[in-house]
C-alpha cells in the first residue's frame, strides 16, 4: 500500500542533482568575487565608463519617467543630448524597477553585475533546450568561467572585465542571446514557441544592437545547412519571419526614432589595431579551443545540428567582423562572440572525449574543480611557460620553479589577476575613496543648476583618484551643473566639438573621433573663444601646463583651489543659453554639413559669423536672412547692432526666454535636435557648430522637446505588437488550459 501511494512521485535523477550542484557552485564562485557586502553597499558605483552611467538611472528615475518620457533630452552633456535614444534602456529599466525595493545606488549595483550571473545559467539553459545530452549543458556552464574570468581586454565586451569598465549592457545582452539560441533552434524545429521567441529576441535588442545582428545572421544556419527540402525550408523561412516582424514592431517605439535620427549622430567606426595574437586567444582559453577544435571534427563527422548552430556563428562573427567598418560598428566588439562560441562548443569536444568513462554524473564536478584551478592560476602557469621561452627552454629551472613556487601558490586555491581589486574598486564607489573628500568639494563649490553656465574641466588621468578619469561627467549628478563631455559621445551632434575644446584646454586629450575630427594641442587663447561660444563659465585645472597659463591671463580669475585642483571663472562669458550673436547669420547651402561646420569651428577668423545649414534654398528660408553662401570663402560679417534685453529660464526639456527684439536671430547654445518645436517663431535653424537659432515673432519664445512623427508611429506600431502579442498569449494559454480539462474527463 505504501508503495503504491509514491507511484505518482517524479524520481530526481542523479543527472538533475549535479546539473543543479554545479550551476548552484558556479553562482557562489562568482559570488565570492562580487561580495553582496559591496553590491549592498549604498554608494555610487565607479569605475570606467560605469561611473558615469549611474546618472542616466537617476535621470530616468526623476526627470524622464515622471514626465511619461521612455527616453527624452537631458542638458547635462554634451550642450544636451537624447538620453536613451542612441544607447540601451533595459538595464536602467530595471534599476529603476528595482529601486521599489533597493536604494537607486544598490539597484544600479544589482543590474550591473546581473549578465555575468546570468550567462552560466543562460549556457546551460541553451544547451538543454537544443536536446543536448547531460553533460554537455553542464560543461557548457562550466566554461563560460574561463570567458568570464579571461583579464586580456576590457573593452570588448561579455568578460568581467569589460563589464566593470562600463559594458553591462553588453553582458546582459550577451547571456539573453545565448539563451535565444537554444530557443530559436528548438521553436524551428519543433515549429512551436514562436511568439516567446519574439519576445525574447526583443529583450536581446533592448539590451544591445551587437548581439541581435549576430544573432540574426547567425539563424541563417537554420534555413540552408539543417534544410531536408523546398516545404521545410518555406516553413522554417515562415517561422522565422514572423519572429523577427514581431520582435522588430515590438521594438519599433525605440528602434524606428533611432533609425530615422541617426543623421543627429556621430558615427564611431574604430578600427581596433590587434597588436598580439594573445589578446584573441588568449593562454586561459586555449584548452577549451582545443576542445572545441576536437568537437567540430565529430559535430561534422556525425552531423549533430544543435552544437552545429554555434560552430556557424564562429564564421558569421568574422564576416560581420571584416564588414564592421562598412556597417559603421565597432569592429572589436564582435570578437567576444567567436570567444564565447569557441567555450561553448568545447563542451561537445570533452563530452567527446569523456563519453565512455563510467560514472559519468562525478565527471562534471570533477570538471567544474579542474576549471576553477585553471582560472585562478592560469597567469601563474602562464608566465612561467613566458620565462620558458625566455631561457631559451631551460627545463630544469622552469620546473625547479615550478615545483617550488608555483605549485605552493596553486595549492593555496587563491585567484591571481586583477579582477577582485577592480571590483573592490567600482563598488565601494565614490564615497569610498580616499579622495572622496576633495572630489565633494569641488562639486559643493560648483553647486548650481542648468540655468547656470556650464563647467569644463580638464582631461587628465589623475582624475581616476575618485574613481574614474571620467568622474567630472557625472557634474550634472554631484552639483547640478551641466558640463561638456559626457559619456554617450555618439549620441550628439556637439560631440566633436567638445573633443575638440578638450584638446585645446587639456595637457592630456582623448580624441576619440580623431579620424573625421582631427584635434589640436594645448591652445587656452583659441580655447577661450569656444568656451565662450558653450556658454562655459568656469573651467576645473590641474595640470600645472594649464594652471600657469589660467593664472596669466586676464580672462580668467581664480575662484577655488582644492587640493592640486583649481577652479577659475571665465569673467568675459556672459552666461547665458540665448544670445544674440554678433553678426549677422548667413544661410548655408551643403550636403556635409558636419563637416562644413568642424571647418568653420576650427577657424578663428570665422566664428563669429554663424552659419544656419540647409540642404537647398527656399524662398521661405531665405527671407530671414541678408546673405546665403555655399563655401566658407564667402562669408562676410554684416554686424547686428541691436541693444536687447532678454531673459532666459533653462529647464530639462524646456528653454522659455522673453526678448525685447521680435524679428532679431537668437541663438540658443543647445544641441540642435528634430523633437525641439517652438512657440514664438516659425522655424527652429540649425546654426554652427550644431545649436539652434529662431527669429522671435513676440517677445516670449518657448522651444521645447516634444515627439515627432516617427516617435508617435514608433508608439502607436510598438503598442499594436504587444496587444497582439498578449492577446496570441492568451488564446494560446486558454486553449492548452481547455485541452487539459479536456484529457482529465
Amino acid at each position: 500500500m505504501i508503495f503504491d501511494n509514491l507511484k505518482g512521485i517524479k524520481i530526481i535523477k542523479i543527472e538533475t542533482i549535479v546539473d543543479f550542484c554545479v550551476l548552484f557552485s558556479i553562482i557562489l564562485y562568482i559570488l565570492s568575487f562580487f561580495k553582496p557586502s559591496l553590491l549592498l553597499l549604498d554608494t555610487i558605483t565607479t569605475g570606467g565608463d560605469t561611473a558615469s552611467h549611474y546618472y542616466t538611472a537617476k535621470y530616468l528615475r526623476d526627470s524622464l519617467l515622471p514626465n511619461d518620457r521612455l527616453f527624452g533630452w537631458c542638458p547635462g552633456n554634451y550642450a544636451g543630448f537624447p538620453m536613451l535614444q542612441f544607447y540601451f534602456f533595459f538595464c536602467f529599466y530595471l534599476m529603476v524597477i528595482l529601486n521599489y525595493f533597493f536604494p537607486l545606488t544598490v539597484s544600479f549595483k544589482l543590474v550591473t553585475v546581473l549578465g555575468t550571473f546570468l550567462l552560466p545559467i543562460c549556457s546551460y539553459l541553451s544547451m538543454r533546450i537544443m536536446r543536448l545530452k547531460f553533460p554537455i549543458p553542464s560543461f557548457a556552464a562550466i566554461f563560460t568561467l574561463p570567458f568570464l574570468f579571461m583579464e586580456a581586454n576590457s573593452m570588448w565586451g561579455g568578460n568581467i572585465p569589460s563589464t566593470l569598465a562600463g559594458e553591462f549592457s553588453y553582458s546582459l545582452s550577451l547571456s539573453l542571446m545565448v539563451l535565444f539560441f537554444g530557443t530559436i533552434y528548438r521553436g524551428v524545429t519543433s515549429k512551436r514557441f514562436w511568439i516567446w521567441n519574439s519576445i525574447l529576441l526583443a529583450l536581446v535588442a533592448f539590451t544591445h544592437v551587437y548581439t541581435v545582428m549576430f544573432a540574426v545572421c547567425s539563424s541563417i544556419f537554420l534555413l540552408v545547412v539543417v534544410v531536408n527540402d523546398e516545404r521545410e525550408f518555406m516553413d522554417r523561412f515562415y517561422y522565422l519571419s514572423k519572429v523577427y516582424i514581431l520582435s522588430f514592431l515590438i521594438v519599433s517605439f525605440w528602434i524606428l526614432p533611432m533609425i530615422y535620427k541617426l543623421e543627429y549622430t556621430t558615427p564611431y567606426p574604430l578600427r581596433w589595431v590587434i597588436d598580439s595574437f594573445w589578446k584573441i586567444t588568449p593562454p586561459i582559453l586555449l584548452p577549451f579551443i582545443i576542445l572545441s577544435a576536437i568537437g567540430f571534427f565529430f559535430c561534422s563527422y556525425r552531423g549533430d545540428n544543435n552544437i552545429g548552430f554555434f560552430y556557424f556563428s564562429i564564421p558569421i562573427a568574422a564576416i560581420l567582423f571584416y564588414l564592421s567598418p562598412y556597417l559603421g560598428v565597432v569592429d572589436i566588439r564582435l570578437v567576444p562572440f567567436i570567444q564565447l562560441s569557441f567555450v561553448l562548443t568545447a563542451a561537445y569536444g570533452l563530452n567527446i572525449i569523456t563519453s565512455k568513462l563510467k560514472g559519468r554524473w562525478i565527471i562534471p564536478i570533477i570538471v567544474l574543480l579542474i576549471v576553477i584551478v585553471w582560472v585562478n592560476n592560469v597567469r601563474l602557469i602562464a608566465g612561467d611557460t613566458q620565462e620558458f621561452l625566455r631561457n631559451g627552454g631551460s627545463i630544469s629551472k622552469i620546473v625547479e620553479k615550478f615545483i617550488n613556487n608555483t605549485i605552493p601558490e596553486i595549492l593555496k586555491n587563491e585567484y591571481h589577476g586583477f579582477i577582485p581589486s577592480w571590483i573592490r574598486w567600482n563598488y565601494e564607489g565614490f564615497e569610498g575613496k580616499v579622495s572622496w573628500n576633495e572630489f565633494k568639494e569641488i562639486n559643493d563649490f560648483l553647486n548650481g543648476s542648468f540655468n547656470d553656465s556650464r563647467v569644463v574641466y580638464e582631461h587628465a588621468d589623475v582624475n581616476n583618484r575618485f574613481g574614474s578619469t571620467r568622474a567630472f561627467e557625472s557634474l550634472p549628478l554631484f552639483a547640478g551643473r551641466a558640463t561638456l563631455e559626457g559619456l554617450y559621445m555618439q549620441s550628439s551632434i556637439s560631440a566633436p566639438f567638445i573633443f575638440y575644446i578638450q584638446s585645446e584646454i587639456s595637457k592630456q586629450n582623448s580624441c576619440p573621433f580623431w579620424m573625421e575630427y582631427p584635434c589640436t594641442n594645448t591652445d587656452i587663447y583659441d580655447g577661450t573663444e569656444h568656451l565662450k561660444m558653450f556658454n562655459v563659465g568656469q573651467i576645473i585645472a590641474i595640470s600645472d601646463e594649464v594652471k600657469n597659463v589660467l593664472v596669466n591671463n586676464p580672462e580668467y580669475r581664480l575662484e577655488k583651489t582644492v587640493g592640486e585642483y583649481q577652479i577659475y571663472r571665465l569673467i568675459t562669458n556672459e552666461d547665458r543659453y540665448v544670445i544674440i550673436p554678433d553678426n549677422e547669420p548667413i544661410l548655408f547651402k551643403t550636403k556635409d554639413w558636419k563637416k562644413t561646420s568642424y571647418d568653420w569651428f576650427r577657424s578663428a577668423e570665422l566664428i563669429d559669423i554663424p552659419i544656419v545649414f540647409v540642404d537647398e534654398f527656399r524662398d521661405e528660408d531665405i527671407k530671414y536672412f541678408t546673405q546665403v553662401a555655399e563655401n566658407l570663402s564667402e562669408l562676410t560679417a554684416i554686424p547686428i547692432r541691436k541693444n536687447c534685453t532678454i531673459l532666459e529660464n533653462i529647464s530639462d526639456d524646456e528653454i522659455e526666454f522673453w526678448t525685447s527684439c521680435v524679428g532679431v536671430p537668437h541663438l540658443i547654445r543647445v544641441s540642435y535636435y528634430p523633437n525641439w518645436k517652438v512657440d514664438g517663431a516659425d522655424n527652429i535653424y540649425l546654426v554652427s557648430p550644431s545649436f539652434m537659432l529662431v527669429f522671435p515673432k513676440a517677445n516670449r519664445v518657448r522651444i521645447y522637446y516634444a515627439d515627432t512623427w516617427i516617435d508617435i508611429i514608433g508608439k502607436i506600431i510598438s503598442i499594436l505588437a504587444i496587444i497582439y502579442t498578449l492577446l496570441i498569449i492568451l488564446v494560446t494559454l486558454s486553449r492548452n488550459h481547455r485541452i487539459m480539462r479536456f484529457r482529465r474527463r
